[in-house]
């Protein structure tokens, strides 16, 4: 009859781990979806994460080991030293995992900070800029602008497009022209009021929802320009064409749209920079 044993059972304790308890809860979260195949054949038994101050966190794991005849037979023989050794093969089996999460993550905030930098929209020039409001019944689902409420007058929202062609989109070190025909592109707004913490509601506002081209099925273009913010299916379907007959088809105007990246609830700046317009907002 075998004496020795057959299972060791480890526990392993992490403090003072770099990263917030929610991002280290999630990433074990996803090791336990995986069964924490890497501490194979040792099979993690339970796991908890605990926050510490200053965006700190720990971790501790109990893990059951499985031991052949000869390796139980070491762990009778020197249990301390093989309980440690076996630790220590484990604790750096884990601190591998970890680095590899952080320099996954230290990669994506770089491609993401240059993406940010050469293909994220930082002002567009507009030709033959010209405005339309129209109001619609429309059933619009309130997480569309969770911070703000969207108006209805007798059952309609309203809606307001800044149209006009697009001539160029300037990037933080390059830019893109378009050549004629230019594409006609527009921004979406809608009639709404400031909501607060406290379900109070504040000052009237245009709020932006998106960008459009006239040609719907070409909307796929936008976020390869950098245009993020498109609409979904169920209101750009019901965006009537003749929005687009605004534009006047002779060029007449240029104006310059300096800052997308405007966190404004309100319609963002424009300046007229060559021949007077009769649809400038007043």
């Amino acid at each position: 009859m075998r004496k020795f044993p057959k299972t060791l059972p480890i526990s392993i304790s992490l403090e003072h781990l770099p990263m917030p308890e929610t991002e280290l809860k999630q990433i074990c979260l996803e090791w336990e979806d995986q069964r924490f195949s890497f501490f194979r054949p040792a099979v993690v038994m339970e796991w908890k994460s605990t926050p510490l101050p200053l965006g700190k966190s720990s971790l501790i794991l109990d893990l059951k080991l499985s031991l052949p005849f000869w390796q139980g037979l070491v762990a009778f023989l020197l249990p301390n030293w093989y309980y440690q050794n076996k630790k220590h093969q484990l604790t750096e089996i884990l601190l591998d995992q970890i680095d590899s999460k952080n320099k996954k993550k230290n990669t994506n905030l770089f491609f993401k900070l240059w993406n940010r930098l050469w293909k994220t929209p930082v002002s567009i020039v507009w030709l033959n800029l010209g405005f339309i409001k129209i109001s619609m019944n429309l059933d619009l689902d309130p997480k569309l602008l969770p911070n703000s409420h969207i108006l209805t007058y007798d059952g309609e929202i309203k809606l307001y497009f800044r149209i006009g062609y697009l001539k160029t989109i300037n990037y933080q070190f390059t830019k893109k022209e378009f050549k004629a025909p230019f594409p006609k592109f527009a921004e979406m707004y809608i009639k709404t009021r400031d909501k607060h913490e406290d379900k109070s509601l504040g000052k009237v506002y245009y709020s932006f929802l998106g960008y459009l081209l006239e040609t719907k099925s070409d909307e796929y273009l936008l976020p390869y320009l950098g245009f993020n913010f498109t609409l979904p299916n169920s209101l750009r379907n019901h965006v009537p064409d003749e929005i687009w007959n605004v534009i006047d088809p002779g060029i007449h105007s240029l104006w310059i749209e300096p800052n997308l990246s405007a966190n404004e609830l309100e319609f963002r700046t424009v300046y007229q920079v060559s021949t007077s317009s009769q649809n400038h907002p007043k």
